[in-house]
Parts: C-alpha cells; structure tokens; sequence
C-alpha cells in the first residue's frame, strides 16, 4: 500500500500538469492541418438541442477530474475520478437527485480511466497504468479482475488498458490502448480469446485506442485518439470502416436506439477548450450536429441522456446532456 500510495502522488503531478503541457507542445506542421481540419468541421456542423443540467452532489463532495460517467436503468449514475488522496473513494454512486448513495475503491487505483455498466447492471473499471479491469456489483462487491498485462512500460504514468464494452453473448472487450494499441476479447469469465490491432496510421491500426463501444447491429466501435478518428470492426476484429474527424477523438457511445456519439478535441489547446461532442451516421458519414461539451469518456444512459467525463479539476457537479424531444 505504501508503494501505490507513492505512485499515486507522482500521477497526480503528471495529471495536473497535462493541459499545460498540451497547450505547448510543437505541433509539426501535419498535426496543425489535421486540428485545422477538426476545427472546420465543428464550425459547419448544426448544434444539437440538448438541456445542459450540472447535477449538485449532496452531500457536498470534491470530485477530481472526474475522466467517466455511467448510467443504469434506475437513473443512478457512476462517477469515476482521480482524488490526490488514497484515502478518498473514486467510486461515486448518485441517485437521479445527485446524492451519493455510496462510494469505494480508496487506495485500488494509480490511474482510474473508464467506467462501466453492463447489461445486468454490474460496474467495470479501468485502470490506464496497472491495465486491470475490475468488474463489481453495484454496491462496490469484486466479482472478477483481469490482469491485460504486456505492459511494454510499467514506469510510464499511461501504459495500459483504457475502456471496456460488453457483447451479446457475454463477450468482453478491452481497448488496450496508451502504449499497446490493440482490442482485446475474453470470455464473460476473463479467459482470452484473440486480439486484434497494432499501433499505426492506417486501417485496422490503432495510434491510441482510448475508447471502445459496441452498436445494437454488433459492430465494435473504437476511439482511435491520436489518428483523429473512430474506427469499426466486426466482433473478430475485421476492419470495416473509419470515419477522420481531425484532430483528437478521445471517446465513442452508443444510445440503445443506435445513436453514435464521439468526443473530439483539438490537438493546440489544453483538453477542454473547444471541444465537442459530435453525432454522425456511420453508414453515409453524416455529421448530424455537436454539442459544445468535453469528453474525455463518453456513455449514454439508458434513458438517452449523455454522460461525458469532463476532466475539470475540481467540481461539485456532475454534467449531463439530455436531448430535447
């Protein structure tokens, strides 16, 4: 405990200083084109009416950069996020009224990244430097963890696993993104079937596969961070398409009516600044609008309302992005 407490305090420095560092860095002249590229697109895409509600936490709790949010069919929302101190939980369950119902996972993580909620209501969660994902009941009980492993640099604050997402028939699939950048499939109990991915620019390869997401037609979406764009496999890992919005695409959902959802991020800013949320049709490449939101994970509660992680420092509310009929 007292080496994770260490490594935990040395995140958070690097954690802090990230939007300082992206805002920056040298953008070679290729990476200027491909955020001029994003920043066009944004500007022509319609806005998506939606009711913005910042949701107050009671009682009155710090959440740090909270990076993930889920939702499940009573309303509560998982809020996933990275407290400086190991003595606080990074586990936040809120009811429809923002107050907490309970909380855990004080002093389990170095790196907490995604968060999730299965088809029967079970919470994952991701950790991006130890590369375990942990499945749990709703009140915080460990059902099973998995070690990803291959870990090409354990001394790096960002080496390992980044989301997961759920198949049909009690698949699970793991992006295994920062250093790997590969898709990774296991059985509902943890056991390895295939994987798929290597790091690379063109089809099928994966720069940083930071988030994953499966369509109600079975088709495996990923968030391709750093080469601008979402990709989509079928569930053996077949390449089937891509859509190149520019710049960063940190996070990809999907609404149970098939809505898909990307979050999109300049590269020469600090994370945040003019971001969106953007909505588009795979099968034409439609952009159907934005939302001028941050997303650095991205979910879609089963009652369609939008749940971005926001990576704001400090904050007493939970954003959520509900679209008007």
């Amino acid at each position: 405990m007292r080496r994770l407490r260490i490594s935990v305090a040395a995140m958070i420095v690097v954690l802090v200083s990230m939007p300082a560092l992206a805002q920056n860095r040298h953008l070679s002249p290729e990476m200027q084109a491909d955020t001029a590229a994003l920043r066009a697109l944004t500007t022509t895409s319609p806005l998506l009416p939606v009711d913005r509600i910042a949701l107050q936490v009671h009682p009155a709790l710090t959440l740090v950069r909270y990076s993930a949010v889920a939702g499940d069919k009573d309303g509560n929302l998982y809020v996933l996020h990275r407290p400086g101190d190991t003595n606080v939980d990074p586990i936040v369950v809120l009811d429809t009224k923002g107050e907490v119902i309970h909380s855990w996972g004080k002093g389990l993580y170095a790196i907490p990244h995604g968060i999730r909620v299965d088809p029967i209501g079970n919470v994952w969660t991701i950790d991006a430097h130890t590369s375990l994902v942990t499945k749990y009941t709703k009140e915080g009980q460990k059902l099973l963890e998995i070690s990803v492993g291959d870990i090409p640099d354990p001394n790096r604050p960002f080496c390992g696993a980044t989301d997961v997402t759920f198949g049909m028939s009690g698949q699970i699939y793991v992006s295994d993104g920062y250093c790997n950048g590969r898709v990774i499939e296991y059985t509902a109990d943890g056991k390895k079937v295939r994987e798929w991915g290597k790091r690379g620019t063109g089809p099928g390869e994966l720069m940083n596969a930071h988030a994953i997401a499966i369509s109600p037609d079975g088709k495996l979406y990923v968030a391709d961070r750093e080469n601008g764009r979402p990709q989509w496999f079928d569930l053996e890992g077949k390449f089937l398409g891509e859509k190149h919005f520019g710049g960063q695409v940190f996070s990809v959902a999907i609404s149970a009516m098939g809505e898909l959802y990307v979050g999109t991020q300049p590269r020469d800013v600090p994370f945040g600044k003019d971001a969106s949320i953007m909505q588009f049709d795979p099968a034409s490449g439609t952009i159907i609008g934005k939302i001028e939101a941050a997303a650095h994970q991205l979910s879609v509660a089963p009652d369609g309302t939008i749940l971005p992680g926001t990576l704001v420092d400090k904050t007493d509310s939970v954003l959520l992005l509900r679209p008007q009929k």
